[in-house]
């Protein structure tokens, strides 16, 4: 199978599902109320969030040093990637994109849990989210990797749909997954880039929102359709995925710890029913699609 009908198979899937929405005149979300509570005192709880988003923050950039720069000093400079028919696909720059996702949500989620109000939870995410996309590229800029601002602009592309996310409910019906399955086993500390092909990136639709409420009201609401995108053979062919995820944030709890958790836990896709599709092999199925 050649990449073009791939291509067409996931352009139609994705138009099919927005053209669905806009028919269906959804609700916003069927997500569950926030049960955290919102604080002007500098209690246990909030010395701890922030405690727990400087520490990732710190160790993020630490760690990014040690894996890429230490030993490898070079003058500042500028790199250009090209497009998604070179460096690995363009995994990489998926990948960027959800590292800005994934952080601004967790940032968010843990002050807010902290007992921030929205609005400073939100802004000290996105600020401290893109202080971080910031940094890696002017790390990047002093070491081999170079400068890239193709990666910057999807780290920043990630952290804006995070943040549309939070301002235009309808659209945390889509929501962005990753997983990440290494064949020769998880590995600490982990070393992420070294193993494009066991990622996956997901766009995962909350069909039980979108489809027309008469079809949407049967459709369960924890269940949601996904559409993946990642690399094979040592990054040199794309792979393209319809699959089942779950929605982890339809189960209400006013216990702020589990609610906190369950929010972090659906940033990832789990295994679940799948297919996959590549040029050149038939589709795969799989009762658990790993990667």
């Amino acid at each position: 199978m050649s990449a073009a009908p791939i291509f067409s198979l996931f352009r139609r899937l994705f138009l099919l599902t927005i053209v669905l929405a806009s028919l269906s005149f959804p609700q916003d979300s069927t997500r569950c109320p926030d049960p955290f509570v919102q604080t002007d005192e500098w209690n246990a709880r909030k010395i701890i969030s922030t405690g727990i988003v400087g520490g990732v923050l710190a160790g993020s950039l630490v760690s990014s040093y040690y894996d890429w720069w230490k030993d490898s000093a070079e003058p500042f400079h500028f790199v250009s990637e090209g497009s998604f028919n070179d460096y690995s696909l363009g995994i990489d720059k998926v990948g960027h994109a959800y590292t800005s996702y994934f952080y601004f949500h967790t940032f968010r989620n843990t002050m807010l849990w902290g007992g921030y109000s929205p609005s400073a939870a939100f802004w000290w995410a996105a600020g401290t989210s893109a202080f971080f996309a910031v940094s890696i590229e002017i790390g990047d800029g002093f070491s081999p990797y170079g400068f890239s601002f193709e990666d910057l602009a999807f780290n920043m592309a990630g952290l804006g749909y995070g943040m549309l996310q939070v301002e235009i409910p309808f659209l945390q019906n889509i929501d962005f997954k990753w997983s990440y399955v290494p064949s020769e086993g998880y590995t600490w500390p982990p070393h992420f880039t070294d193993h494009y092909d066991a990622h996956l990136y997901w766009l995962t639709f909350d069909m039980h929102n979108l489809l027309p409420s008469g079809v949407g009201k049967n459709w369960p609401a924890w269940l949601q359709l996904g559409l993946a995108y990642g690399v094979g053979e040592q990054q040199t062919v794309r792979e393209f995925v319809v699959g089942l995820d779950y929605n982890l944030e339809v189960i209400c709890t006013d216990n702020r710890e589990l609610s906190w958790l369950l929010r972090q836990l659906n940033l990832f896709h789990f295994p679940a029913p799948g297919v996959k599709f590549s040029p050149g092999r038939p589709p795969e199925w799989r009762v658990f699609l790993l990667n």
